[in-house]
């Protein structure tokens, strides 16, 4: 049998979309996640214990425990004890910062290409190109910038997208989201009440729900119809937004190859623009 990790990745796997979670909860902090207790696996996921019957049986293994024997058979040595796997969180070394931590930069960005399952981002671009729903964005204080940044060039791409800001009048934006549009709630550690109270809204209003957020335990999880998840811990002091910012970037470069008649668009909007702008200089 090949490794777990290769097992739970194969993009040939028929999964149901939570099934889909429960692998992105084992990837999240893999192999840390299927150690545990089922409950917990379950909690983690947003899904039923059944549920994780199901994708265990469907990945081969006769039961829970016939699974996690195969991940701890697949583990290094040096992880088989799985107080092991919690490490502290590594500081800078002093005598070359910036080095060090364009280095863990790089690292991190290879955990989070291990991330990914392919079959999320397929269904993501889909929804996010289908001209008949709209796409709402909405971020939290650090993370606004990533949402505006994806908006920003989802404008290029396609018409109905519209930030959710997070004032007065986010209700207001909100009651316009309709069936079947598409809600974008960015929400990292520290996680934010009004996130939660978005993405409820957004579900009331029979929205599609996709959570960008860390790899830990985010109260959004559950309501959530799709989950791009990111490491956040750094070197530093602070969390980083580097590898999410990657998935933003991965993300537009997958939107743009699948976008038709984008050529056409971007030269209407420098039509536009550039005729702007002649009126600004003769209005000077």
């Amino acid at each position: 049998m090949p490794p777990l990790r290769d097992l739970i990745t194969d993009p040939g796997l028929d999964l149901t979309p939570s099934e889909r979670k429960v692998i992105r909860a084992l990837l999240d902090q893999y192999p840390r996640n299927g150690l545990g207790p089922m409950s917990r696996l379950a909690e983690h996921a947003g899904v039923s214990d059944p549920t994780i019957v199901r994708l265990v049986k469907k990945l081969g293994f006769g039961g829970y425990a016939e699974f996690q024997d195969k991940l701890l058979s697949d583990m290094d040595h040096r992880l088989r004890s799985p107080s092991t796997l919690l490490q502290p969180r590594a500081h800078l070394q002093k005598d070359d910062p910036w080095s060090h931590y364009l280095a863990n930069s790089h690292r991190t960005l290879l955990d989070t290409q291990a991330l990914t399952q392919p079959e999320d981002v397929r269904i993501l671009v889909e929804w996010l190109l289908d001209p008949r729903h709209q796409v709402h964005c909405f971020g939290g204080r650090f993370s606004c910038f990533l949402a505006n940044y994806l908006l920003n060039h989802l404008r290029l791409l396609r018409s109905g997208c519209f930030v959710l800001e997070d004032n007065a009048q986010l209700p207001d934006r909100l009651f316009d989201v309709q069936r079947q549009d598409v809600v974008l709630v960015f929400d990292y550690r520290r996680y934010q009440s009004q996130a939660l109270r978005v993405a409820q809204a957004a579900k009331d209003r029979y929205a599609r729900v996709v959570l960008f957020t860390d790899i830990y335990a985010s109260p959004l999880r559950e309501m959530a119809d799709l989950i791009i998840s990111a490491p956040v811990e750094s070197v530093s002091a602070f969390d980083t937004m580097v590898p999410a910012l990657a998935q933003i970037e991965a993300l537009i470069a997958c939107l743009t190859l699948r976008s038709p008649g984008l050529a056409d668009r971007l030269e209407g909007i420098d039509a536009l623009r550039s005729d702007f702008d002649t009126h600004l200089l003769e209005e000077k």
